[in-house]
């Protein structure tokens, strides 16, 4: 994967998370990233404040004046961790469980996707993922990350 790819797929993990957005001026906002390009580099933030406690509704950026752009919370679900319990707790074939890494998204058997919003399918083996995800989710909201 390319340097680019990798910092679209950094950045697509970072949607509709709070952030700080640190400017080479000294200025920080901090808000939820809604969206950003690549080229031409611009982020733009949702319910916003700055350093100076100035909310706003929408802040878009030049991403030449960006310093740094930091996650404020480490996100709870983690896909290829989850992706690796499902391996372990499902007699499925190998290839049945599919990681899209760099959008936080599992697929099983085609019919069943896994994201940090949950678990989306019907039937016993989406009951069952369902059930290791909250299982999951509940040990990762307690610090235990086993």
């Amino acid at each position: 994967m390319s340097a680019t790819r990798r910092i679209q797929a950094d950045l697509n993990a970072l949607l509709d998370k709070s952030v700080i957005v640190r400017l080479t001026n000294g200025k920080q906002y901090i808000g939820q990233l809604s969206s950003f390009e690549i080229s031409p580099f611009l982020v733009s933030l949702s319910s916003a404040k700055d350093n100076e406690n100035n909310s706003f509704h929408k802040v878009i950026l030049n991403g030449s004046v960006i310093s740094e752009i930091i996650l404020k919370a480490a996100p709870i679900f983690d896909a290829r961790e989850f992706a690796e319990i499902l391996q372990r707790n499902l007699s499925l074939r190998p290839g049945d469980i599919k990681l899209y890494d760099d959008v936080g998204v599992i697929t099983v058997m085609e019919k069943i996707r896994v994201t940090e919003s949950g678990v989306e399918g019907t039937g016993p083996m989406a009951q069952r993922i369902y059930d290791l995800y909250n299982d999951y989710i509940s040990k990762r909201k307690k610090g235990d990350n086993k």
